[in-house]
């Protein structure tokens, strides 16, 4: 009897390194709209999540080398609070976005934080800022200096910079990106990636930078 030789294959994504992003914030601050931006030229994955390839290059040999970005959606879950322990389980960074024309969504960004810290650890944040097209400039809107002053705040509590990003989802818009400090960006990688998904994917690039995945 000859020889018995098992072979396997792993799918495109297990032969990728995967880093996971949790995205959160109250309810109709688009959310699932996001989502559903960012998926561009991606992958849905049943409505919950985005998945985002990352042009990566390796430190040690140079070359080019790819990481998927998966971005979960709170959604339902927040329904469930028993899932919220899988929901948070290895995120290795959090997007919290709000309304900028209502303050109280504005106002819940600390209590995300210490929801997600309390889940995961001190991971890194982004704060995104959406809907600036319906930006009417009264009291209840949110300016961008007080988002960026917000930010400045966020990022004393840990060892990467919470940058701050303004959107309007609905129309694929960045309205306001706070420039990243990192020295490489994904334009000088990929520069094919559309404007919308390039500060998400440039924070994406900077995570996996201070962290082993």
């Amino acid at each position: 009897m000859g020889p018995v030789v098992e072979t396997s294959f792993k799918s495109s994504e297990e032969r990728l390194k995967t880093i996971k992003v949790v995205l959160v914030g109250n309810t109709k601050v688009g959310k699932t709209t996001l989502i559903t931006a960012l998926t561009g030229t991606g992958t849905h994955d049943r409505g919950y999540s985005a998945i985002v390839e990352i042009p990566h290059k390796n430190t040690k040999n140079k070359e080019q080398e790819s990481i998927l970005g998966k971005i979960f959606d709170l959604r339902s879950q927040r329904y469930l609070p028993f899932l919220h322990s899988l929901f948070y389980n290895n995120a290795k960074g959090a997007i919290i976005i709000f309304d900028v024309t209502r303050r109280e969504t504005f106002d819940a960004i600390y209590k995300w934080r210490e929801i997600i810290w309390g889940h995961t650890g001190t991971i890194p944040l982004l704060l995104c800022g959406n809907k600036s097209d319906l930006r009417h400039n009264t009291e209840t809107d949110v300016s961008i200096q007080e988002a960026l002053t917000l930010a400045k705040y966020l990022s004393q509590d840990q060892k990467v910079k919470t940058p701050y990003i303004e959107i309007s989802a609905t129309n694929r818009i960045i309205a306001y990106n706070e420039q990243s400090k990192s020295k490489e960006t994904i334009a000088n990688i990929y520069p094919s990636i559309d404007n919308f998904r390039k500060p998400f994917v440039n924070w994406l690039l900077e995570i996996t930078t201070n962290i082993s995945i």
